[in-house]
């Protein structure tokens, strides 16, 4: 029998204190790898929380099963096989094995330390490497050529092209299926100014990271993100140096390429005469907080957070108000927020501000959707059995709204919920905040 490490409470968090260890990661470094595998006891007390692990109960899809699959190759005790490999590619990197280590062993940092080892040793295909160098690449460090594909795709979108290749089967051929199914309509591309006075009186100024998917396919939540801080009082930097925050590559385990994003973002941002760096897109969240363990110990020169949680430590004008909403709300926790940011609380306590509307936690909250980040698109049989747990829960409360915080979770739950529930609206919280106020732009 499992034991549920969440029935235990707080026991772990003592011990979390003792062991917290704060190490430059260096993805090269098999002994950074051995020490950090070295503290895992392999007391079992993270199997229910690892979302893989309880789908197949494979202890080589569970976290000390993957540690010591880590042990094994860097002591050359094990042979890099592509059984091997697939066990560590099949890990979601949602990290909800973190919250419940008692040796409070760094999972995310050596996973993706692995990853970046068995690349060195294992180099992808050619495919893969022209892939990335052609495409992956050049678009994710430069956002004048994103804006131009983005372009493009709308344009794809817009024309009967769109129609003739689905009709035709050629997506399914050229092995595009799948990820043109996740893509949503692509709106309007027009740049962002990259400064927003505030309304009335400045209280302070912020800057947000737009990130390069969520800038092209989740505008609406980074324009309803400049609206409320603005009438909150606050201007608004949105600088159009900035670039990718890192996370495909470095869980890709590329951290070169991770390191060299990271270091353009640096110096973007620690240039502006700033209060906080803020964000909507709570993956790129945990890649922009842990540059320091990255880039030479170097990181932001002021705080890092959710656009949310930031909204919910301020003082707001009394003349902000809100229509009222008589309808059902769930919100879902990414990963990203709940077991790594631990900032999950935002969202629920700006949305109690629209009266009228009933807010509800999505059940399982602690459990991935599957989403995370590329691996709906590397993974597609399981991310797509987590995702079906979800789809479950939201067609048995029949919300008028979904909100979610990560825009990877809502592209991978709106092509869950698109067939059966096109009535369901999957949005960021902000964007619905956004919509509800009664005070003019």
């Amino acid at each position: 029998m499992l034991l549920d490490s969440r029935q235990l409470g707080n026991l772990h968090k003592p011990i979390n204190l003792i062991f917290n260890r704060h190490i430059m990661i260096n993805p090269d470094n098999i002994a950074y790898i051995r020490q950090e595998t070295d503290y895992c006891v392999k007391c079992g007390l993270c199997l229910p929380d690892c979302p893989t692990y309880v789908k197949t109960r494979d202890e080589g899809d569970s976290p000390r099963g993957r540690i010591s699959l880590m042990q094994g190759l860097v002591d050359d005790r094990l042979q890099l096989t592509g059984r091997l490999e697939f066990h560590l590619d099949r890990c979601l990197t949602c990290r909800a094995c973190e919250d419940v280590c008692p040796s409070n062993v760094h999972y995310g940092q050596l996973i993706d330390a692995a990853r970046e080892l068995i690349r060195h040793r294992h180099r992808p295909t050619t495919t893969r490497r022209v892939l990335h160098r052609l495409l992956v690449d050049p678009l994710l460090f430069n956002r004048a050529l994103l804006r131009t594909a983005a372009r493009t795709m709308r344009l794809y979108q817009l024309s009967g092209l769109r129609w003739l290749l689905r009709k035709s089967g050629a997506l399914k051929v050229l092995g595009l299926q799948r990820l043109e199914r996740i893509l949503p309509d692509i709106g309007s591309q027009a740049t962002w100014s990259s400064y927003y006075p505030a309304c009335g009186k400045e209280t302070g100024r912020v800057a947000l990271f737009t990130g390069c998917i969520g800038s092209i396919i989740d505008r609406a939540a980074i324009d309803a993100a400049i609206k409320l801080l603005r009438h909150c009082g606050y201007a608004v930097h949105v600088p159009a140096s900035q670039s990718c925050c890192g996370a495909l590559h470095r869980h890709g385990g590329m951290a070169e390429q991770a390191n060299e994003l990271a270091r353009r973002n640096l110096v973007t941002f620690n240039g502006l005469d700033i209060s906080a760096v803020l964000y909507t897109a709570s993956g790129c969240g945990v890649t922009l907080s842990e540059y320091p363990l990255y880039v030479a110990k170097q990181g932001f020169n002021m705080p890092v957070m959710d656009v949310s949680q930031f909204l919910c430590g301020i003082d707001w004008p009394a003349y902000i108000t809100f229509k009222r909403l008589d309808a059902n709300v769930l919100v879902h926790d990414p990963c990203s927020l709940r077991h790594v940011l631990h900032q999950q609380q935002g969202p629920y306590t700006l949305l109690w501000k629209i009266p009228g509307l009933k807010v509800a936690p999505l059940p399982d909250n602690d459990r991935c959707c599957g989403a995370a980040g590329s691996y709906m698109l590397s993974q597609p049989a399981m991310a797509d059995s987590l995702r079906d747990d979800k789809v479950r829960e939201i067609a048995r409360l029949k919300p008028a709204y979904l909100v979610t915080s990560n825009i990877g979770c809502a592209l991978h739950l709106t092509t869950g919920l698109r067939s059966q529930h096109p009535d369901i609206e999957i949005l960021h919280p902000l964007t619905l905040l956004a919509r509800q106020i009664t005070t003019d732009t």
